[in-house]
């Protein structure tokens, strides 16, 4: 019996370039995100535009502003104290306390998005500081482009290496402040005290930030906050079944709307692109309940694709050329910055699907991909169980289920009385 041995690797650039790896990674991990076909690039793309800033690993607003707090603690220490103290390991720590502190303060009611609450004594493995530190940078709450690893050390060089006189807005005068900006009611106690939920100072300084930071203007989360849209979007999310497309529902409840055309194009595109790569998935599927002889995967899907089919010719203009440059356009301006063999694939898939194309033929193009993209690892390539269940994609959400719960706790945290 052979062993598949293969390891993902990349060239070591930059710790930049490690941070985007190691975040990729562990969104692969979670449940529901492997890219069988390849397209993983253009849709998280498409979730950089619509929600920048966020990420799937993402659980509760509370970690946008206790990194800040973290930094701040570490410029109060004392400077001789603080130059034999490695920021790392004094962020590192107060994560692991900070895990202990909320499961503590939640005592009998744990609340969900709780990071580490689950290994509390061996500290917490993946910490908020990296999870959240894309998302601090686009909000300029983090004023840098530097990975957080590149950013610590520059703070801690900075704050050790010169008198810090910590006057930012606790009427202290030291631009150090703006490198990492805080909530306004900061105590020393914070950490005992917290709780996952936002007090009202935290909320209105992440909903300021999603106003004023110019990388985000036209994301969603920043227009929804613009043209008070925030707790209506809540509303339609909440009423939605279990199974429903969240996303669509969002853009149908903002196609009318007061926010910006270009937000409105980018999340239609991203819309088209995702309904017209599900159909690919389904057949991609049927090939593999078939290699697992799972007849009722099998007529399952059968169904599904031919719902989908039905569907897909309402709108033959979707799989145009002219669909795929503007979905690669929104995705990524002038750029092109995916594989070519993933464009191509797209462009095929479409092609066949404006040709009225044979099952056969389609199916054939979406295993030459799948096996393309996967190689040895392609479970076209492997025996499967007949308890084999649906892999890969299916309708795309861009990471608006994560976005919401963000908004959530920012409008509840702003009804909190001051």
């Amino acid at each position: 019996m052979s062993r598949d041995n293969s390891m993902v690797g990349w060239v070591d650039f930059s710790s930049l370039e490690r941070e985007r790896v190691s975040q990729v990674l562990s969104m692969l991990q979670e449940k529901g995100t492997l890219d069988e076909l390849g397209i993983g690039q253009i849709r998280d793309a498409f979730a950089d535009k619509l929600f920048p800033g966020f990420s799937t690993i993402q659980t509760r607003a509370k970690y946008f502003a206790t990194l800040p707090y973290i930094f701040h603690d570490y410029r109060q220490i004392e400077l001789h104290e603080r130059r034999n103290l490695s920021l790392v390991e004094f962020i590192s720590r107060r994560e692991d306390e900070l895990a202990r502190s909320l499961v503590s303060n939640h005592a009998g009611a744990i609340p969900n998005g709780i990071i580490g609450k689950e290994s509390l004594d061996k500290g917490v493995s993946r910490k908020p500081s990296s999870v959240y530190w894309n998302g601090l940078r686009q909000l300029a709450i983090a004023n840098t482009d530097l990975s957080l690893k590149e950013f610590i050390s520059q703070f801690e060089q900075q704050v050790n290496t010169t008198q810090d006189s910590h006057e930012d807005d606790d009427n202290q005068a030291s631009n150090i402040a703006h490198w990492m900006t805080k909530p306004a009611d900061y105590s020393s106690s914070w950490i005992e005290n917290a709780k996952i939920e936002l007090n009202r100072k935290e909320a209105e300084f992440l909903k300021d930030k999603l106003l004023l930071s110019n990388k985000i203007e036209h994301s969603i989360p920043a227009q929804l906050v613009k043209h008070n849209l925030v707790d209506e979007s809540l509303k339609v999310a909440d009423a939605l079944s279990s199974s429903a497309w969240q996303v669509e529902a969002l853009y149908e409840q903002l196609k009318g709307s007061s926010i910006s055309v270009q937000t409105k194009i980018c999340l239609e595109k991203a819309l088209e692109f995702s309904f017209v790569l599900e159909g690919a998935h389904i057949r991609y599927n049927l090939l593999i309940a078939d290699r697992a002889n799972n007849i009722t995967l099998h007529q399952q899907l059968v169904e599904e694709f031919q719902g989908w089919f039905e569907e897909s010719k309402k709108y033959p203009q979707r799989f145009e050329q002219q669909s795929i440059n503007e979905w690669y356009l929104c995705a990524f301006g002038m750029e092109k910055s995916t594989s070519s063999r993933t464009r191509q694939f797209i462009e095929n898939w479409c092609r066949l699907m404006g040709d009225n194309a044979t099952e056969e033929q389609l199916d054939e193009c979406v295993k030459r991909q799948a096996i393309a993209n996967k190689g040895a690892r392609c479970l076209l390539k492997k025996a499967l169980s007949t308890e084999q269940k649906w892999v890969g994609m299916r309708k795309l959400e861009f990471r608006w289920p994560t976005a919401k719960t963000i908004l959530q706790d920012i409008q509840e945290g702003l009804n909190v009385k001051a």
